[in-house]
């Protein structure tokens, strides 16, 4: 659709044209005055003012006193991490007779920049950010505009791991790794290797636990293959190739979470190679499709719906200073498997 502007600024027409509303209904939200206006129909309005550039302070004037509920933060809401998380966040929201809604932010420090310029603007109670979505978008600009939510009233929790001054809901990576470590090292397997990430504070801090737990038992650090790779399917499927290519290749692999795991599950089989007869593989994360792959896969379950709640519940309470940890559990299916189980020996 055209837009008619006026000496190309944005008009009233403009904002109500894109939002599917009258002019006179996204004037009256604009200027704040129809408190039977939904607050649905309201954000929509906003956050259309907003993109289109039209007098961008009359969205924070719109809703001057009053707050639009809780807002989650993700790079893509439609992973099952982010689902629970969000599904925790409601159910704790409906006791509260708090709103929740998902903002979808995509990846890169712009993309995070605008979607805080506009949520800044709608004036949420609180923002929960996934530290997922922020791995390496923290410019200067980027967390000066955080900060700038904070100091406007809403609190600020993250969930996961991260390296900023906001209470958080964190799921103790290094310990995960240590648990996972301590399960392969029963396996009797020799040439480990890990699917890592770079800035990705949650798989930086199990690739460490995992590779202090087999050092505990006796493994060389140095002989531990570690595989930088993109935190995607198509990451671990890459990643994995990359491992398997030359001569001798891991008989495990610890991969930084499920979906890198699944990804390197697609990567095995390619090379020929069967699991866990050949490579034993485990993740982490217990989303729902780990238990349909075949095998099925080891992994470290986390309880990302209690992280959800306790995550409103924390961005609830403006004295909050202090993180809340949450344990994982390890769930050993059959993508795992010792050395002479694998081949069938007695």
């Amino acid at each position: 659709m055209t837009l008619a502007r006026r000496n190309g600024a944005p008009t009233l027409r403009d904002v109500a044209d894109v939002a599917g509303v009258s002019p006179s209904t996204a004037s009256r939200v604009l200027n704040g005055s129809d408190a039977t206006v939904s607050e649905e129909l309201a954000i929509r309005v906003l956050a259309v003012a907003d993109a289109l550039g039209y007098v961008r302070n009359q969205a924070a004037r719109a809703l001057r006193g009053r707050r639009s509920g809780v807002v989650l933060l993700a790079s893509d809401p439609r992973t099952a991490s982010v689902a629970a998380m969000a599904a925790g966040m409601e159910e704790a929201g409906r006791e509260r007779g708090v709103t929740i809604s998902i903002t979808a932010v995509g990846s890169g420090a712009e993309a995070h920049l605008e979607a805080l310029q506009i949520l800044r603007g709608l004036r949420p109670l609180a923002l929960v950010v996934t530290s997922a979505s922020f791995a390496g978008t923290d410019s200067d600009r980027v967390l000066a505009e955080l900060e700038l939510i904070r100091g406007e009233g809403a609190n600020v929790v993250f969930i996961g791991e991260h390296d900023y001054d906001y209470p958080s809901i964190r799921f103790d990576d290094v310990a995960i790794g240590r648990l996972v470590a301590e399960h392969v090292a029963t396996l009797g397997r020799e040439r480990p290797a890990v699917l890592t990430a770079v800035n990705h504070p949650a798989v930086e801090g199990r690739t460490h636990g995992f590779i202090e737990g087999l050092a505990a038992h006796g493994y060389d650090p140095e002989s531990i293959t570690l595989q930088n790779s993109d935190v995607s399917r198509d990451g671990g499927r890459a990643a994995t190739a990359a491992l398997v290519g030359g001569g001798t290749h891991p008989d495990v692999i610890f991969a930084g979470n499920d979906v890198l795991a699944i990804g390197a599950l697609h990567a095995l089989r390619a090379a020929g190679l069967r699991v866990p007869e050949d490579v034993a593989l485990c993740g982490v994360d217990d989303i729902p499709i780990a238990r349909d792959v075949t095998p099925p896969l080891t992994t470290v379950a986390l309880p990302f719906v209690d992280a959800g709640r306790a995550a409103l519940v924390l961005a609830l309470d403006p004295e909050a200073t202090s993180d809340v940890h949450l344990p994982g559990t390890l769930v050993v299916r059959e993508s795992t498997a010792q050395r002479s189980r694998a081949a069938g020996k007695v």
